[in-house]
């Protein structure tokens, strides 16, 4: 029933201001798999997440890890029900949209969709204009590439619109030392002037009688 609704500006998918918010999400980095990178996600004094540590290159003791240096965040996936995971239907927005702040390292913004392989993501740089001050950032649905592990497949397919899954921002410049950027929601998001991938003429605003 909700696409009979009509036009939406925006539909809420992550937020990151409560201690709730913060058991919605989970971290990871490549320590978890004996490498040397740190990464926290925790609250500002001001009560907006803050994902921060440091990145190391220096390989695990385990020589089959081969390369190292990364850290991500990422919105839990819904628990799953006899119907399966619950999962956000983007389709009626043109734009992923994030209201972050952060430093000159180069991030990247992941989409997970309830799709056949797993390991597959959608990914997009998160191009900041204003490094240390608060900025919305929307980046187009159609412009996220497919990875897996982090390698551009050769055969691009269209992103499942209809069943995203999970949202998370990840950092691997292979660049080592601090990182910090600040999230305080994601959200899919029409202007005015779309309806999804349709352009639409807002209506015009009615004159006092």
């Amino acid at each position: 029933m909700e696409g009979l609704a009509g036009w939406k500006k925006e539909m809420p998918m992550a937020s990151l201001k409560t201690e709730k918010d913060l058991k919605e999400w989970a971290i990871g980095c490549d320590k978890d798999i004996g490498g040397f990178s740190e990464a926290s996600l925790d609250l500002t004094a001001n009560d907006v997440g803050r994902f921060h540590g440091s990145i190391s290159l220096e390989l695990p003791v385990n020589r089959e890890i081969k390369q190292s240096g990364y850290a991500a965040i990422r919105t839990k996936p819904k628990e799953e029900s006899m119907f399966g995971t619950p999962c956000w239907d983007t389709s009626l927005f043109r734009y992923l949209a994030l209201h972050v702040k952060g430093d000159r390292r180069k991030y990247f913004v992941n989409i997970q969709t309830d799709g056949v392989v797993k390991t597959d993501l959608f990914q997009h740089r998160l191009f900041l204009k204003t490094p240390g001050e608060w900025e919305t950032v929307m980046i187009p649905f159609r412009d996220f590439i497919l990875t897996n592990n982090g390698m551009i497949q050769e055969q691009q397919i269209e992103m499942y619109r209809q069943k995203v899954k999970t949202v998370g921002i990840s950092l691997m410049d292979r660049q080592e030392g601090p990182f910090d950027i600040q999230v305080e929601w994601i959200k899919a998001m029409n202007t005015e002037f779309t309806d999804g991938d349709m352009d639409r003429t807002p209506e015009p605003a009615k004159e006092n009688a």
